[in-house]
């Protein structure tokens, strides 16, 4: 069945350690590697992780809609079919080792959906419509005060709060230490990870 018992060569450790900044041993990375196989065996799964079972396993844990995991489907690949190992790491290395500045610039990244270095209004309201499909965040929002309890309503919250300059958009500095100063924002944002 495919790689499964692969191992990584030392060069491509070292390779793997340079890409996580050294965020899992050699071990972990090795386990890493031979439990991504088991489930994603090269011989039936050449390029990695299928979109399509992305965006299954995903919406029938965490619920949403198709067009948030697509989204991030894409955020993570470098691929526009599947998820190579290598962007399966990368990506638990930040969501699971990686600093609170490395996650929040990630998270701002995610949310600045045209690239442009800003979030706006409307990206973020994209998102979050999404994201309050997730069965945690019903939860979560449940748990809101009722200013705040929709996508609507948290967006205008975070702007309020955040865009100091007022001109309609946040930059990534806004962005990261409004986060930080804000625990319901970071337990929403914490949901995609």
């Amino acid at each position: 069945m495919g790689n499964v018992g692969a191992r990584l060569d030392k060069t491509r450790l070292t390779e793997l350690e340079r890409r996580t900044k050294k965020k899992f041993s050699r071990d972990e990375l090795e386990e890493w590697y031979t439990v991504f196989h088991e489930n994603y065996p090269s011989d039936q799964y050449p390029d990695g992780m299928p979109k399509s079972t992305f965006v299954d396993e995903n919406l029938e844990a965490h619920g949403g809609d198709q067009a948030l995991w697509d989204y991030l489907f894409k955020r993570i690949s470098d691929n526009k079919d599947s998820i190579s190992f290598d962007d399966f790491i990368d990506h638990m290395a930040i969501g699971t080792r990686g600093t609170s500045e490395e996650k929040l610039q990630w998270t701002f990244r995610f949310y600045d959906r045209d690239g442009n270095g800003y979030i706006d209004r409307h990206e973020m309201l994209t998102t979050f419509q999404s994201i309050f499909k997730m069965v945690e965040a019903v939860e979560l929002a449940q748990q809101m005060p009722t200013d705040q309890n929709t996508p609507e309503k948290r967006v205008k919250c975070i702007f309020d709060k955040m865009d100091l300059d007022q001109d309609r958009k946040l930059s990534m500095e806004e962005f990261v230490e409004g986060c930080k100063a804000d625990n319901t924002i970071m337990e929403v944002m914490s949901l995609l990870r």
